[in-house]
């Protein structure tokens, strides 16, 4: 071997191992946690958060999944179903209200409550789970005693207080971490999910597939992040916001239609397909909705060219659609969550470059619209005739690459070369060139 290839495989072997000491190793058979995170109004979007979630636990084939939970409630259609999500997981859910101070108030309490272990930090609360009817407590007996029997149902399923779940919604009930404890509504207060996993470890919990051991001491947490189509989702179902794009969004589309022309009825539509998936309406039929009019948007600018305003926005409607529609993908599959992630995030990123593209051709085309034409006198030289020009005849021609009204004292056919000979006032007297 000569020196040069020494040199060369030294200088290999030091950068592999240089590689390799920055790489993380897991230790031999150690147990993973996946931590999903459930913040904020419980709605569609946690739905799909949560759900993505405990797939994932299982592709990873997670010893558990550890829910943390801050919210003050939401919707009561969205809570029964990551409580499905829950209790068909094969993978033991951890709940835990953390951080410290917070709060897991009305449906947050039903997910803590179903959760196969439960657990809170120091200072965070539970409780207040009385059923709500648009803004106003309701004490209906039809909603009250069903909710009531559901939450008892979830205490019994685990061992827990049946007394004291009942009365988070009969009585309003709220609970700091050490009282919940003590009324055996929780397993345990922890500081930290460290913690926590520590506490847990060996526990045996009870689920809808039976008993469960938890393994979880030492465990590597692995956080859980938000897709494209959640994060959409969490702007869209936010009950401010998609309440005003129904309301603006049916005011959009009654003035388009009585003016129509400006693309408002187009606008009003898009308006009320985001509002009312906000407000529960199916998802995936939304985006598709709005695919559709994006793509009819972008074939109508094609076919109809002109400052760009409409391709625009119809790259915008489909790029929300797909953002909707675009999901964790089945199992099983055959490229890496990361993968897919840089997939959507490249598209949407190719997207963005060509609506600014588009944006400033727009702007383009706008500035070149209100420029004032500089005129430093009338053309003189050659031109060519656009129209047959005769002495009661006149017509265009293009003389220095500009349309000028003209006249002339003998016929000239149209195509015809022609010399610029005066004016007479902004109209130019012309005569045939011979070739």
């Amino acid at each position: 071997m000569s020196n040069e290839s020494r040199v060369s495989f030294t200088w290999f072997v030091i950068a592999a191992i240089l590689l390799l000491s920055t790489l993380p190793f897991a230790e031999p058979n150690q147990p993973r946690v996946l931590l999903v995170e459930v913040s904020g109004y419980i709605s569609p979007a946690t739905e799909d958060h949560v759900s993505n979630a405990i797939n994932e636990a299982s592709r990873l084939d997670c010893a558990a999944v550890l829910m943390t939970i801050d919210t003050f409630g939401g919707s009561v259609d969205s809570m029964f179903n990551i409580v499905a999500s829950m209790q068909r997981s094969p993978i033991p859910v951890i709940g835990f209200v953390y951080p410290a101070g917070v709060q897991a108030l009305s449906a947050g309490t039903y997910i803590l409550l179903a959760s196969d272990y439960s657990a809170m930090a120091p200072y965070t609360t539970i409780g207040s789970a009385q059923p709500v009817i648009g803004t106003t407590p309701t004490n209906e007996t039809k909603y009250v005693n069903f909710l009531a029997e559901k939450i008892v149902g979830y205490a019994r399923l685990h061992g827990r207080n049946e007394t004291q779940a009942r009365r988070f919604i009969t009585h309003n009930d709220n609970l700091l971490a050490e009282d919940a404890l003590d009324r055996h509504v929780i397993e345990a207060v922890a500081s930290s999910p460290e913690e926590l996993l520590a506490k847990a470890d060996g526990a045996k919990v009870n689920t809808l597939y039976g008993e469960r051991t938890l393994n979880v001491a030492g465990a590597k947490i692995i956080r859980f992040q938000r897709s494209v189509r959640v994060r959409l989702l969490e702007v869209f179902t936010d009950p401010l916001i998609s309440s005003l794009m129904v309301g603006i969004g049916f005011l959009v589309l009654v003035l388009g239609l009585m003016s129509p022309g400006w693309g408002a009825e187009v606008a009003g539509i898009v308006m009320l397909i985001l509002g009312l998936a906000g407000q529960g309406f199916n998802v995936n039929i939304s985006a598709l909705a709005l695919m559709a009019i994006g793509s009819a948007l972008l074939f109508y600018e094609l076919k109809t060219p002109g400052f760009g305003v409409i391709g625009i926005g119809g790259m915008v409607i489909f790029a929300i659609g797909m953002g909707f529609i675009i999901t964790y993908p089945p199992e099983p599959i055959l490229v890496s969550r990361e993968w897919v992630n840089i997939f959507i995030w490249t598209t949407l990123g190719v997207m963005s470059v060509a609506g600014g593209f588009f944006s400033i051709l727009i702007y383009k085309a706008v500035q070149a619209t209100r420029m004032k034409r500089r005129l430093g006198g009338l053309p003189r030289g050659e031109g060519r005739a656009v129209d047959d020009l005769g002495p009661d005849k006149p017509g265009y021609v293009v003389v220095e690459g500009e349309y000028w009204k003209a006249k002339s004292r003998e016929p000239i056919p149209s195509g015809s070369r022609v010399q610029v000979t005066g004016a007479e006032g902004k109209t130019l007297t012309v005569e045939k060139k011979e070739s």
